[in-house]
């Protein structure tokens, strides 16, 4: 049986993914598509903007098979940590093939791109110091020293090379495949395009365009929002955490925020000080992003804050196989049964599992903090949901 793989947020879940997932299964001839998704939280650093339970059944309307949890230590980090991440648990899930999105459907180009990063020679090395040293974020330094095409800073291709990376140095039995990404821009916010993004629909959202936001999606997802939107369901924010934020950030000082992740180079200080006289996390993040320091990784730094992911813990997490894969929702009881026996790993359903990492479900407690209505807003609910099938 050949199960394809997809590493994924659905943040929400929108036309876009469903041609995704449509072409996954087409290229790579899969019998079960499973997506690994992250949870309560995602990898910019920011809520999840429904709970995962509304996110995984759109992804299985759909049309994915199964939809399993991205565990929290892997969804909140940068590219090389999210991309590894998800790859590590798809492959307990027992996968045989690995489909991705990227800006450009060239393969041989993405795997001399990773080819050359997984390198790290000494004059790549030297390369990639002097441009941080020049302001550049990370992205940017490191396809520079690699002398590598625009494409490899785009945000697709960044996370292709870092699953390809994953595939070569971990699970060389997994066949890689990439989808041309068709539709708008990661970053555009034209909920109007051919195939809006998830930041246009997220935007969207904010502004109250309700009637646009479902007409994104497709008809079942749009239909499953719907009701969980008549049940109480309120989309969340970043700024629905601030002040837990900078109450953790003035409490803790900087001796705290120097044990997170990504932090260096005196950028505690850097964020200590701003934490005094900002009021929001998005003027903090302005005040204290630079060229070198990119809002996506300053925002990550202040998601770890709240939810206390120290240097320790990350690096503990990246160390350690796959203990588990927590299933969210399934097409069919079939479905259920097919993982079983090809995951390398128990498959849980609930966090009362030993398996299940308190962090994870915490984090979802501090995600229904943003809720009025049940069963969204219980703190427990990682225990108490059952799987979506």
């Amino acid at each position: 049986m050949r199960i394809c793989g997809i590493v994924a947020e659905y943040n929400p879940f929108h036309k876009g993914h469903a041609y995704h997932i449509e072409q996954s299964r087409r290229i790579s001839g899969a019998d079960i598509v499973v997506c690994a998704m992250s949870g309560s939280f995602v990898q910019r650093g920011e809520p999840a903007v429904f709970d995962k339970w509304t996110r995984a059944a759109c992804a299985v309307a759909g049309g994915a098979d199964a939809v399993i949890e991205l565990p929290l230590l892997s969804a909140i980090q940068s590219a090389e940590g999210f991309a590894s991440g998800g790859v590590r648990q798809l492959a307990a899930a027992g996968i045989t093939d690995l489909c991705f999105g990227c800006e450009t459907d060239d393969m041989e180009l993405l795997r001399r791109i990773a080819d050359t990063v997984a390198g790290e020679d000494q004059d790549f090395k030297l390369q990639l110091s002097q441009r941080l040293a020049e302001g550049h974020s990370f992205a940017r330094a490191r396809a520079g020293a690699a002398g590598m095409p625009d494409i490899a800073s785009m945000p697709g291709a960044i996370l292709g090379v870092e699953y390809l990376k994953a595939i070569r140095r971990v699970f060389p039995h997994i066949t890689p495949h990439v989808v041309l990404r068709r539709g708008a821009g990661y970053h555009s916010d034209d909920i109007s395009a051919y195939l809006p993004s998830a930041t246009a629909i997220r935007r969207a959202l904010a502004d109250g365009q309700t009637e646009q936001v479902l007409t994104a999606m497709p008809e079942p997802c749009g239909d499953i929002v719907r009701r969980a939107f008549s049940e109480g369901l309120r989309p969340v924010f970043p700024h629905a955490f601030d002040a837990a934020l900078l109450h953790t950030l003035r409490l803790r000082g900087a001796s705290y925020i120097a044990s997170l992740p990504d932090v260096s180079e005196g950028l505690e200080n850097r964020i200590f000080s701003a934490a005094q006289t900002c009021r929001t996390r998005e003027a903090l993040i302005r005040s204290v992003k630079t060229k070198r320091y990119a809002y996506a990784r300053i925002s990550r730094i202040l998601l770890c804050a709240l939810l206390g992911v120290t240097k320790d813990m990350a690096a503990a997490h990246n160390a350690a196989p796959a203990a588990y894969v927590r299933v969210l929702a399934v097409r069919d009881a079939s479905v259920m049964s097919a993982l079983a026996a090809a995951a390398s790993v128990p498959l849980i359903t609930s966090a009362a599992s030993p398996f299940y990492p308190a962090l994870d479900a915490a984090a979802t407690g501090v995600w229904a903090l943003s809720q009025t209505a049940p069963p969204y807003d219980r703190a427990d609910r990682d225990f108490t949901q059952r799987l979506l099938i």
